[in-house]
């Protein structure tokens, strides 16, 4: 009933002309699905922030301490990534708070700003399962750096070469399991709500 209605409402405003009050009075008078999908993306979002930030926190002050501060690399790397998701954080942010923009024409509002959001969530999807073999790497570059041993026994049973072979084979699969992970994460955050919102635009197209 209520999508019906609004599509009455949507085909009202192509049609002709209306004030900005009289559109801010429309579109308040219209209990609009996708603002609640928005709004679950919100609260996803700043929950995802707030775990980011205290295990970035936790990580940071162990290696800050630990193994008498030789990786305090490691610290100054997670620091560094919380910033960069930080700045990510507030640009999409900003983009779903416009998504719930409730002067704008909510048809083309939404189909303008779902297309940036999954263009988002693309990049979120491939920069996150990029960072597991770049964090690999850098411990294994690190610790080489420092000379600091891990499985001491592997390594003088098959030499250097063999570890590092072994190292990169596991890199390798530890980064296929993380690719599908984050894919689910991100789509039960994220990927859901966008589809819904998809589908939700195109019923209101239909006839």
């Amino acid at each position: 009933m209520e999508l019906a209605y609004l599509k009455e409402v949507w085909s009202e405003m192509a049609d002709k002309k209306m004030d900005t009050v009289y559109r801010k009075e429309v579109l308040a008078a219209v209990d609009i699905p996708s603002q609640g999908l928005v709004s679950k993306m919100r609260r996803n979002l700043l929950f995802e922030l707030l775990i980011v930030l205290l295990c970035v926190a936790a990580i940071s002050l162990f290696y800050f301490t630990a193994f008498d501060g030789k990786l305090k690399e490691v610290s100054w790397a997670y620091l560094l990534l919380a910033f960069a998701f930080t700045g990510y954080y507030y640009k999409k942010s900003n983009l779903l708070k416009a998504m719930q923009c409730p002067t704008c024409v909510v048809k083309q509002n939404l189909q303008k700003q779902l297309r940036t959001l999954q263009k988002y969530v693309r990049v979120y999807l491939i920069g996150g399962t990029a960072l597991a073999p770049v964090v690999m790497l850098f411990f294994y570059l690190l610790l080489y750096y420092k000379n600091i041993v891990i499985f001491p026994s592997l390594r003088s049973v098959n030499g250097v070469p063999v570890f590092t072979l072994l190292y990169l084979l596991f890199t390798a699969i530890f980064t296929i399991i993380f690719y599908f992970a984050n894919r689910w994460y991100v789509n039960r955050l994220y990927g859901r709500h966008i589809q819904k919102l998809r589908n939700l635009l195109t019923e209101i197209e239909a006839p």
